[in-house]
Protein backbone atom coordinates (compact mmCIF):
# COMPACT_ATOMS: atom_id res chain seq x y z
CA UNK A 1 0.00 0.00 0.00
CA UNK A 2 3.11 2.64 1.13
CA UNK A 3 4.37 1.79 -2.28
CA UNK A 4 1.85 2.07 -4.53
CA UNK A 5 0.22 4.95 -2.78
CA UNK A 6 3.98 7.01 -2.72
CA UNK A 7 4.81 6.39 -6.31
CA UNK A 8 2.28 8.36 -7.72
CA UNK A 9 3.66 11.72 -6.81
CA UNK A 10 7.43 10.95 -8.47
CA UNK A 11 5.24 10.03 -11.24
CA UNK A 12 3.35 13.16 -11.99
CA UNK A 13 6.08 14.48 -14.23
CA UNK A 14 6.30 11.18 -16.46
CA UNK A 15 2.45 10.79 -16.71
CA UNK A 16 2.65 14.80 -18.31
CA UNK A 17 4.65 13.24 -21.47
CA UNK A 18 3.40 9.59 -22.02
CA UNK A 19 -0.57 10.61 -21.47
CA UNK A 20 0.09 14.23 -23.11
CA UNK A 21 -1.82 15.93 -20.23
CA UNK A 22 -0.57 19.02 -17.79
CA UNK A 23 0.59 18.97 -14.33
CA UNK A 24 -2.54 19.55 -12.50
CA UNK A 25 -4.54 17.43 -14.87
CA UNK A 26 -1.93 14.14 -13.89
CA UNK A 27 -2.48 15.55 -10.37
CA UNK A 28 -5.88 13.84 -10.63
CA UNK A 29 -4.12 10.79 -10.40
CA UNK A 30 -3.66 11.22 -6.47
CA UNK A 31 -7.54 12.20 -6.33
CA UNK A 32 -8.84 9.16 -8.23
CA UNK A 33 -6.57 7.18 -5.46
CA UNK A 34 -9.00 8.65 -2.84
CA UNK A 35 -12.14 8.56 -5.40
CA UNK A 36 -11.75 4.54 -5.32
CA UNK A 37 -10.67 4.34 -1.60
CA UNK A 38 -13.93 6.80 -0.57
CA UNK A 39 -16.25 4.40 -2.38
CA UNK A 40 -14.39 1.61 -0.63
CA UNK A 41 -14.81 2.79 3.05
CA UNK A 42 -18.20 3.96 2.49
CA UNK A 43 -19.12 0.24 1.07
CA UNK A 44 -17.15 -0.87 4.12
CA UNK A 45 -19.34 0.83 6.84
CA UNK A 46 -21.94 -1.51 6.44
CA UNK A 47 -19.47 -4.60 5.20
CA UNK A 48 -17.44 -4.72 8.07
CA UNK A 49 -20.70 -5.06 10.77
CA UNK A 50 -21.29 -7.85 8.34
CA UNK A 51 -18.02 -9.66 7.03
CA UNK A 52 -15.65 -11.67 8.44
CA UNK A 53 -12.51 -9.55 8.42
CA UNK A 54 -10.75 -12.24 6.91
CA UNK A 55 -12.65 -12.50 3.69
CA UNK A 56 -12.96 -8.27 3.90
CA UNK A 57 -8.84 -8.09 3.56
CA UNK A 58 -8.78 -11.27 0.69
CA UNK A 59 -11.52 -8.94 -1.22
CA UNK A 60 -9.30 -5.84 -0.65
CA UNK A 61 -5.95 -7.13 -1.69
CA UNK A 62 -8.27 -8.60 -5.22
CA UNK A 63 -8.82 -5.34 -5.91
CA UNK A 64 -5.55 -3.77 -5.62
CA UNK A 65 -4.12 -6.75 -7.94
CA UNK A 66 -6.86 -5.89 -10.53
CA UNK A 67 -6.63 -2.54 -10.26
CA UNK A 68 -2.79 -2.43 -10.84
CA UNK A 69 -2.80 -5.11 -13.34
CA UNK A 70 -5.28 -1.96 -15.30
CA UNK A 71 -3.21 0.88 -14.47
CA UNK A 72 -0.06 -1.54 -16.04
CA UNK A 73 -1.77 -2.38 -19.12
CA UNK A 74 -3.54 1.35 -19.55
CA UNK A 75 -3.18 2.44 -23.26
CA UNK A 76 -5.18 6.02 -22.68
CA UNK A 77 -5.61 8.78 -19.69
CA UNK A 78 -9.16 7.85 -18.89
CA UNK A 79 -8.03 4.08 -18.75
CA UNK A 80 -5.47 4.88 -16.61
CA UNK A 81 -7.39 6.99 -14.17
CA UNK A 82 -9.86 3.78 -14.16
CA UNK A 83 -7.16 1.37 -12.66
CA UNK A 84 -5.76 4.39 -10.23
CA UNK A 85 -9.63 4.39 -8.77
CA UNK A 86 -9.30 0.08 -8.93
CA UNK A 87 -6.88 -0.10 -7.01
CA UNK A 88 -7.69 2.56 -4.49
CA UNK A 89 -10.74 1.01 -3.94
CA UNK A 90 -8.43 -1.69 -2.58
CA UNK A 91 -5.97 0.56 -0.67
CA UNK A 92 -9.03 1.75 1.07
CA UNK A 93 -10.42 -1.55 1.85
CA UNK A 94 -7.24 -2.81 3.32
CA UNK A 95 -6.90 0.24 5.20
CA UNK A 96 -10.26 0.45 6.98
CA UNK A 97 -9.94 -2.81 7.57
CA UNK A 98 -6.46 -3.95 8.84
CA UNK A 99 -6.28 -0.22 11.43
CA UNK A 100 -9.73 -1.39 12.60
CA UNK A 101 -8.70 -4.85 13.10
CA UNK A 102 -5.50 -3.59 15.30
CA UNK A 103 -7.01 -0.98 16.88
CA UNK A 104 -10.41 -3.16 18.04
CA UNK A 105 -8.35 -5.99 19.51
CA UNK A 106 -7.50 -6.92 22.57
CA UNK A 107 -5.25 -4.96 24.92
CA UNK A 108 -5.48 -1.55 26.95
CA UNK A 109 -2.55 -0.07 25.01
CA UNK A 110 -2.98 0.02 20.87
CA UNK A 111 -1.04 2.92 20.12
CA UNK A 112 2.19 0.86 19.50
CA UNK A 113 0.88 -2.24 17.53
CA UNK A 114 -0.86 0.49 15.18
CA UNK A 115 2.38 2.76 15.30
CA UNK A 116 4.47 -0.39 13.85
CA UNK A 117 1.75 -1.48 11.92
CA UNK A 118 1.55 2.03 10.05
CA UNK A 119 5.23 2.13 10.07
CA UNK A 120 5.71 -0.76 7.52
CA UNK A 121 2.91 1.26 5.43
CA UNK A 122 5.52 3.92 5.64
CA UNK A 123 8.81 1.46 4.58
CA UNK A 124 6.85 0.81 1.59
CA UNK A 125 5.79 4.78 0.87
CA UNK A 126 10.33 4.93 1.17
CA UNK A 127 10.59 2.10 -1.78
CA UNK A 128 7.75 3.86 -3.95
CA UNK A 129 9.69 7.24 -5.42
CA UNK A 130 12.95 4.99 -5.45
CA UNK A 131 11.14 2.20 -7.94
CA UNK A 132 9.91 5.09 -10.08
CA UNK A 133 13.67 5.78 -10.40
CA UNK A 134 14.81 2.51 -11.15
CA UNK A 135 12.39 1.01 -13.02
CA UNK A 136 12.36 4.07 -15.71
CA UNK A 137 9.19 4.98 -15.06
CA UNK A 138 7.82 2.07 -16.50
CA UNK A 139 3.91 1.49 -15.34
CA UNK A 140 4.14 -2.03 -16.40
CA UNK A 141 6.53 -3.12 -14.01
CA UNK A 142 5.95 -0.65 -11.12
CA UNK A 143 2.33 -1.77 -10.98
CA UNK A 144 2.44 -5.39 -12.67
CA UNK A 145 4.72 -6.65 -10.04
CA UNK A 146 2.51 -4.75 -7.29
CA UNK A 147 -0.79 -6.93 -8.50
CA UNK A 148 1.22 -10.22 -8.47
CA UNK A 149 2.36 -8.92 -4.71
CA UNK A 150 -0.75 -8.31 -3.47
CA UNK A 151 -2.13 -11.74 -5.10
CA UNK A 152 1.14 -13.37 -3.38
CA UNK A 153 0.06 -12.35 -0.12
CA UNK A 154 -3.32 -13.46 0.34
CA UNK A 155 -2.32 -17.13 1.85
CA UNK A 156 -1.11 -14.40 4.87
CA UNK A 157 -4.30 -13.55 5.77
CA UNK A 158 -6.08 -17.39 6.48
CA UNK A 159 -5.01 -16.37 9.98
CA UNK A 160 -7.51 -13.55 10.71
CA UNK A 161 -10.25 -14.66 13.19
CA UNK A 162 -13.33 -12.96 13.49
CA UNK A 163 -15.66 -9.92 13.07
CA UNK A 164 -15.20 -6.38 14.27
CA UNK A 165 -16.99 -5.16 17.28
CA UNK A 166 -20.09 -2.46 16.76
CA UNK A 167 -21.65 -1.77 19.45
CA UNK A 168 -22.50 1.80 19.92
CA UNK A 169 -24.01 3.51 23.05
CA UNK A 170 -26.39 5.89 20.80
CA UNK A 171 -26.89 7.51 23.88
CA UNK A 172 -23.67 8.83 25.35
CA UNK A 173 -23.84 13.11 24.93
CA UNK A 174 -21.79 14.39 22.52
CA UNK A 175 -21.25 11.09 20.46
CA UNK A 176 -21.78 12.20 17.36
CA UNK A 177 -19.93 15.99 17.81
CA UNK A 178 -16.51 14.05 18.75
CA UNK A 179 -16.92 11.74 15.68
CA UNK A 180 -17.11 14.87 13.33
CA UNK A 181 -14.51 16.52 14.71
CA UNK A 182 -12.25 13.66 14.23
CA UNK A 183 -13.41 12.97 10.49
CA UNK A 184 -13.13 16.78 9.80
CA UNK A 185 -9.25 16.67 11.42
CA UNK A 186 -8.63 13.46 9.59
CA UNK A 187 -9.78 15.24 6.29
CA UNK A 188 -6.86 18.05 6.76
CA UNK A 189 -4.73 15.23 8.29
CA UNK A 190 -4.40 12.87 5.26
CA UNK A 191 -4.51 16.29 2.96
CA UNK A 192 -1.17 17.30 4.63
CA UNK A 193 0.33 13.81 4.25
CA UNK A 194 -0.68 13.15 0.53
CA UNK A 195 0.08 16.69 -0.21
CA UNK A 196 3.34 16.58 0.75
CA UNK A 197 4.31 13.29 -1.30
CA UNK A 198 2.22 14.51 -4.54
CA UNK A 199 3.87 17.95 -4.83
CA UNK A 200 7.14 18.12 -2.52
CA UNK A 201 8.99 16.62 -5.73
CA UNK A 202 7.42 19.42 -7.99
CA UNK A 203 8.26 21.91 -5.85
CA UNK A 204 11.92 20.95 -5.15
CA UNK A 205 11.95 20.88 -8.75
CA UNK A 206 11.01 24.29 -8.84
CA UNK A 207 13.98 25.25 -6.81
CA UNK A 208 16.26 23.73 -8.98
CA UNK A 209 16.81 20.20 -7.77
CA UNK A 210 17.21 17.44 -10.71
CA UNK A 211 14.41 15.41 -11.12
CA UNK A 212 16.58 12.26 -9.61
CA UNK A 213 17.40 13.90 -6.51
CA UNK A 214 13.81 15.02 -6.10
CA UNK A 215 12.43 11.82 -6.18
CA UNK A 216 15.20 10.40 -3.84
CA UNK A 217 14.63 13.48 -1.32
CA UNK A 218 10.70 12.34 -1.43
CA UNK A 219 11.75 8.83 -0.79
CA UNK A 220 13.95 10.34 2.29
CA UNK A 221 10.71 12.32 3.39
CA UNK A 222 8.63 8.87 3.54
CA UNK A 223 11.71 7.09 5.44
CA UNK A 224 11.12 9.58 8.15
CA UNK A 225 7.98 9.24 7.73
CA UNK A 226 8.19 5.34 8.73
CA UNK A 227 11.36 6.05 11.10
CA UNK A 228 8.64 8.35 12.85
CA UNK A 229 6.28 5.40 13.45
CA UNK A 230 8.80 3.07 14.42
CA UNK A 231 10.03 5.73 17.06
CA UNK A 232 6.07 6.39 18.37
CA UNK A 233 5.51 3.00 19.40
CA UNK A 234 8.40 3.37 21.70
CA UNK A 235 6.37 6.54 23.41
CA UNK A 236 5.57 5.00 26.95
CA UNK A 237 1.98 4.36 27.61
CA UNK A 238 1.26 7.14 30.06
CA UNK A 239 1.86 9.84 27.55
CA UNK A 240 -1.69 10.90 26.38
CA UNK A 241 -2.74 10.21 22.77
CA UNK A 242 -4.03 13.59 22.55
CA UNK A 243 -0.37 15.06 23.50
CA UNK A 244 1.19 13.43 20.85
CA UNK A 245 -1.52 13.72 17.98
CA UNK A 246 -1.59 17.79 19.07
CA UNK A 247 2.17 18.25 18.90
CA UNK A 248 3.13 16.54 16.15
CA UNK A 249 0.45 19.08 13.95
CA UNK A 250 2.29 21.89 15.54
CA UNK A 251 5.75 20.02 14.84
CA UNK A 252 4.84 19.84 11.04
CA UNK A 253 2.99 23.28 10.65
CA UNK A 254 6.68 25.21 11.79
CA UNK A 255 8.49 22.58 9.70
CA UNK A 256 6.99 23.14 6.30
CA UNK A 257 7.38 26.74 6.84
CA UNK A 258 11.45 26.18 6.41
CA UNK A 259 10.63 24.72 3.13
CA UNK A 260 10.33 28.37 1.84
CA UNK A 261 13.68 28.68 2.27
CA UNK A 262 15.55 26.58 -1.04
CA UNK A 263 18.55 25.20 0.85
CA UNK A 264 16.28 24.33 4.43
CA UNK A 265 13.62 22.96 1.95
CA UNK A 266 14.45 19.01 2.26
CA UNK A 267 15.21 19.42 6.03
CA UNK A 268 11.73 21.13 6.28
CA UNK A 269 9.72 18.31 4.70
CA UNK A 270 12.07 15.93 6.34
CA UNK A 271 11.11 17.09 9.81
CA UNK A 272 7.34 16.87 8.64
CA UNK A 273 7.29 13.77 7.71
CA UNK A 274 8.80 12.93 11.45
CA UNK A 275 6.08 15.20 12.65
CA UNK A 276 3.08 13.77 11.04
CA UNK A 277 4.27 9.60 11.60
CA UNK A 278 2.30 8.83 14.66
CA UNK A 279 -0.72 11.34 13.96
CA UNK A 280 -2.95 8.57 11.94
CA UNK A 281 -2.32 5.63 13.96
CA UNK A 282 -2.42 7.58 17.34
CA UNK A 283 -5.41 9.43 16.56
CA UNK A 284 -7.49 6.43 16.03
CA UNK A 285 -6.26 4.94 19.33
CA UNK A 286 -7.41 8.05 20.29
CA UNK A 287 -11.00 7.58 19.41
CA UNK A 288 -11.02 3.94 20.04
CA UNK A 289 -10.11 4.90 23.52
CA UNK A 290 -13.18 7.43 23.86
CA UNK A 291 -15.09 4.92 22.14
CA UNK A 292 -14.36 1.66 22.92
CA UNK A 293 -16.51 -1.49 21.45
CA UNK A 294 -17.92 0.69 18.55
CA UNK A 295 -16.24 -0.36 15.86
CA UNK A 296 -18.71 2.33 13.38
CA UNK A 297 -17.15 5.07 14.71
CA UNK A 298 -13.21 4.90 14.10
CA UNK A 299 -14.96 3.50 10.50
CA UNK A 300 -16.44 6.67 10.16
CA UNK A 301 -12.82 8.39 10.01
CA UNK A 302 -11.62 6.37 6.69
CA UNK A 303 -14.17 8.12 4.17
CA UNK A 304 -13.28 11.29 5.83
CA UNK A 305 -9.50 10.66 4.96
CA UNK A 306 -10.22 9.63 1.39
CA UNK A 307 -11.88 12.71 0.87
CA UNK A 308 -9.03 14.76 2.18
CA UNK A 309 -6.54 12.57 -0.15
CA UNK A 310 -9.13 13.20 -3.24
CA UNK A 311 -9.73 16.50 -2.64
CA UNK A 312 -7.34 18.65 -0.86
CA UNK A 313 -4.10 17.57 -2.84
CA UNK A 314 -5.79 18.51 -5.87
CA UNK A 315 -7.14 21.22 -4.52
CA UNK A 316 -3.85 22.62 -3.45
CA UNK A 317 -2.10 21.92 -7.08
CA UNK A 318 -5.14 23.70 -8.59
CA UNK A 319 -3.97 27.09 -5.91
CA UNK A 320 -0.27 26.68 -6.60
CA UNK A 321 -1.56 26.82 -10.28
CA UNK A 322 -2.79 30.54 -9.66
CA UNK A 323 -0.43 31.58 -6.85
CA UNK A 324 2.75 29.73 -8.45
CA UNK A 325 4.80 26.48 -6.96
CA UNK A 326 7.17 28.17 -4.81
CA UNK A 327 3.84 29.06 -2.43
CA UNK A 328 3.68 25.06 -2.09
CA UNK A 329 5.27 25.15 1.69
CA UNK A 330 2.67 28.00 3.03
CA UNK A 331 -0.21 25.99 1.19
CA UNK A 332 0.93 22.62 2.74
CA UNK A 333 1.61 24.44 6.43
CA UNK A 334 -2.01 26.17 6.46
CA UNK A 335 -3.79 22.74 5.90
CA UNK A 336 -1.26 21.17 8.61
CA UNK A 337 -2.35 24.32 10.82
CA UNK A 338 -6.40 23.64 10.41
CA UNK A 339 -5.74 20.14 11.01
CA UNK A 340 -4.08 20.98 14.92
CA UNK A 341 -7.20 23.27 15.56
CA UNK A 342 -9.76 20.47 14.19
CA UNK A 343 -8.32 18.11 16.48
CA UNK A 344 -7.66 20.43 19.50
CA UNK A 345 -11.77 20.91 19.40
CA UNK A 346 -11.86 17.39 19.26
CA UNK A 347 -10.22 17.12 22.60
CA UNK A 348 -12.51 19.72 24.49
CA UNK A 349 -15.37 17.83 23.03
CA UNK A 350 -17.03 15.96 25.94
CA UNK A 351 -18.28 13.12 23.98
Amino acid sequence: MGAQGAAYGPLLGPLTHRFGVDLPTAGATISANFTGGLIAVTASLWLLARVPARRFVWSGLGLTALGGLGVALAPAWPLFLAGVAVAGTGFGALDIGLTNIVAHSEGSHRSAPLNLVNAAYGLGAVAGPLLVTLAASDLFRLFGGGALLAVALMPAVAGIRGRLPHEPDAGRPGRGLLVVLFMAAFVLYVGVEWGIGAWMPSHLEFLGRPPAIAAALTSGFWLAFAVGRLLAALIPAGVPEGAIVLGGCAAATLSLLLALVSPLAPAGYLLAGLAIAPIWPTAVAWLARRRPRDAGATSWLFPAAAVGGAVVPAGAGLLMGRVGLGWAPVILAGVAAATLAAFALAARSRG
